[in-house]
């Protein structure tokens, strides 16, 4: 069963979603048209399960066509729903505005078909009285708080009667964690979210010239060769001394909760001024978090020499990524969909290297060679003692080096042994961990 979120904008939809869902989901302000895309996610109503879609406010008078692609976000609510939440504010009663988005909506069911509409007025944790919604003609209103969690057993008794009509019944929806996560990562304006769409053959991203156009992160399951995958989109970031306004803070902070959750990201950059320190600053910081790492050079049909760009970037990224040899860098062009099934051929290699694990045979056979080719150096004229290697983690791979004198080996010792690693088991463009541990005296 699935909700859709409908009304003028700041009237509260995104709290009355993020209310549904159970966790800060959307990103909700004071300002009005801050939602952009639709977004999905599961929503639990006293044990009732259902799917809600957040939407961007209606704007019904829409000229401009960032304005416009809203609208079109929300008439496709529309009609993937069962039912329609018409949300309303209860403090500004009855506007023109609602009316015109009344008669907007019938404009729609004419289209997608008639759906179960729910009058929703709130913002009535008030103890006075309400206007009623009748002149809208949708029949039954019920009042709510969102933000005080007010109201929300009535709907439940309404949802309920409505859940009886549908064949699929509710059920709980957990997340598919065997699913690949790609975050599409990078600064404003390079054509994320452009890419998501010509990957999945639709418009479900609002997309334009206009940097920032994207705000809350939205994740969208796909399939490749047979494999699920969850593609998500994020904010463009830009450097921290250029974010001045509260909205842009809130969603490049909802960018990296959401690239946190994830296995791969791909770093896209326009080839036309590709690599800047910000794009690095981005790929280190998703580095650091241990995911896989791919550049992707967006635009690549609109310049002659892209296969020498590609390569000045590659050697570029091998000197300010020594400790990650092998990043890949691919050519791809989002609006001319040129090179997006490499995306995911080199994301599922890399990912099921990154979730893999060594046997401890093996690889402690492979320590004892790099070992015995080159050995620690001395230490006050003291040997350091490398007992054995472990992996002790995947996801990405951690390995622990057990030594008699752990706080004595050089980081360049630790580099040479990761290198080698990465080198015999064909883990290029793989983030790794060792961690030297020291190894307790038995006899003390």
């Amino acid at each position: 069963m699935k909700v859709a979120l409908i009304g003028r904008p700041n009237v509260g939809k995104s709290t009355l979603f993020n209310r549904l869902v159970g966790q800060k989901k959307a990103i909700v302000g004071d300002l009005p048209g801050i939602t952009r895309d639709r977004k999905y996610e599961h929503a639990e109503l006293y044990g009732l399960h259902f799917e809600v879609l957040d939407t961007p406010g209606v704007d019904t008078l829409a000229k401009d066509e960032l304005a416009k692609a809203m609208n079109y976000q929300s008439q496709e609510a529309v009609a993937e729903s069962d039912i329609v939440f018409f949300v309303l504010d209860a403090i500004d009663g009855i506007t023109e505005y609602d009316k015109e988005i009344a008669r907007w909506l019938r404009s729609a069911f004419k289209k997608v078909g008639s759906k179960s509409v729910l009058i929703i007025k709130n913002k009535c944790e008030g103890k006075h009285s309400y206007e009623s919604a009748g002149i809208l003609g949708f029949g039954e209103e019920i009042s709510i708080s969102a933000e005080h969690n007010l109201g929300f057993n009535e709907l439940y008794e309404r949802m309920i009667s409505f859940s009886s009509k549908f064949d699929r019944q509710v059920k709980d929806k957990k997340e598919d964690i065997s699913s690949l996560k790609v975050a599409i990562i990078g600064r404003p304006n390079v054509g994320k979210s452009t890419l998501i769409n010509s990957i999945t053959g639709s418009n479900r991203l609002v997309t334009g010239n206009i940097a920032g156009i994207t705000r809350d992160s939205i994740s969208l399951s796909w399939k490749f060769k047979g494999r699920d995958i969850t593609l998500i989109d994020t904010a463009g970031q830009r450097k921290k001394s250029k974010v001045q306004n509260f909205l842009e803070n809130v969603s490049v902070i909802d960018a990296w909760k959401h690239i946190k959750q994830t296995n791969v990201a791909v770093v896209l950059m326009d080839i036309n001024n590709p690599f800047e320190k910000q794009d690095i600053t981005i790929a280190r910081k998703a580095f650091d978090e241990g995911k896989v790492i791919i550049f992707a050079l967006n635009k690549s049909d609109t310049v002659v020499d892209a296969k020498s760009i590609q390569q000045e970037i590659e050697r570029r990224a091998k000197k300010e990524f020594s400790q990650l040899l092998g990043v890949p860098c691919l050519l791809v062009s989002a609006k001319e969909k040129l090179g997006l099934a490499r995306i995911f051929n080199v994301a599922i290699d890399l990912y099921d290297k990154w979730s893999g694990r060594i046997s401890t045979n093996v690889l402690n056979r492979w320590f004892e060679l790099a070992v015995g080719q080159n050995p620690p150096p001395l230490v006050n004229r003291m040997p350091i003692k490398l007992k054995y290697i472990s992996q002790v983690g995947a996801k990405p791979p951690t390995f622990a080096v057990f030594a008699n004198r752990a706080d004595h080996l050089p980081v360049s010792y630790e580099r040479y042994l990761m290198n080698h690693l990465r080198k015999s088991f064909a883990l290029e463009g793989v983030p790794l961990r060792i961690f030297v541990r020291q190894r307790e005296n038995p006899f003390a």
